[in-house]
């Protein structure tokens, strides 16, 4: 039997997005749910979360989502996942990544925090051409549910206060094509918005201040150096006091619009 907590996550992967069976969350997610995702925050399940999500599965009418990792901690669950299918809109397929992570109150999710790659669903759409799929976790719902540490959160607090922790060669990023993470940006201040450990690994987002450091083929050259923001989601795994492997997922859609806005257009 799996866990209530791997109940949940599946009950959202796959009873409600992949499904796109709206009425499954009823039992998933509380009344009060919120999203934090690219710098917006989706408040209320009914008013705010679904109309959004509504419109995404309306977009893509098979959508689906395949599972690459998770994680399950006694009050919290996370995710690396990829969404996939067809837009009505564009008529052509894209798939893109993510991580997105949940706090867990009286047996429903009650807040999530996710970061997406739409900036590759975006080329993905305008190109006609659709990345491949990666291959699904074998079994993402039997982990087990491990406990909190305290030495795995301070390791994490430690290596997220580092600027040049994008850079970190465990880090691996969900940035398909397009400048990479830390080649467009260099972080000076980050502040992590949630954050919870679960044995040996953990889940975080995290929004940081730095500059643009380059990379998109649109942006002018006199705008490196720009002062930027750059909002993370990332699954961590932890080994006698060191970051092992981070999967991180980044709003480079959000910077790319942010840096259009600043030079005068938008695409």
């Amino acid at each position: 039997m799996i866990s209530e907590q791997a109940r949940l996550l599946r009950g959202f992967a796959i009873d409600f997005l992949t499904s796109h069976d709206v009425a499954a969350v009823e039992w998933i997610m509380d009344p009060g749910y919120r999203l934090s995702i690219g710098g917006f925050l989706l408040d209320g399940r009914d008013e705010s979360y679904l109309p959004a999500t509504a419109a995404q599965l309306d977009q893509f009418p098979g959508l689906c989502v395949t599972v690459h990792d998770t994680i399950f901690g006694i009050d919290g669950v996370a995710m690396r996942f990829t969404e996939h299918g067809v837009s009505g809109r564009e008529g052509t397929a894209a798939a893109w990544g993510g991580i997105t992570l949940f706090r867990i109150a009286s047996g429903r999710l009650a807040h999530g925090w996710a970061e997406e790659d739409y900036f590759a669903r975006k080329r993905q759409l305008k190109s006609g051409e659709c990345d491949a799929v990666l291959p699904p976790h074998a079994c993402p719902w039997d982990a087990p549910v491990m406990s909190p540490s305290a030495q795995v959160e301070a390791v994490v607090n430690s290596w997220t206060s580092d600027p040049a922790f994008l850079a970190h060669p465990a880090v691996e990023q969900i940035a398909s094509e397009g400048p990479r993470l830390d080649e467009c940006f260099e972080p000076a201040r980050t502040r992590i918005s949630h954050l919870f450990t679960a044995g040996s690994r953990a889940a975080l987002h995290l929004e940081c201040e730095g500059q643009y450091w380059g990379g998109f083929a649109d942006i002018d050259a006199k705008y490196v150096g720009a002062p930027a923001v750059l909002r993370i989601a990332a699954m961590v795994d932890v080994a006698d006091g060191q970051i092992m492997r981070a999967q991180i997922s980044a709003d480079r859609l959000g910077l790319h619009r942010a840096l259009l806005d600043r030079q005068g257009r938008r695409a």
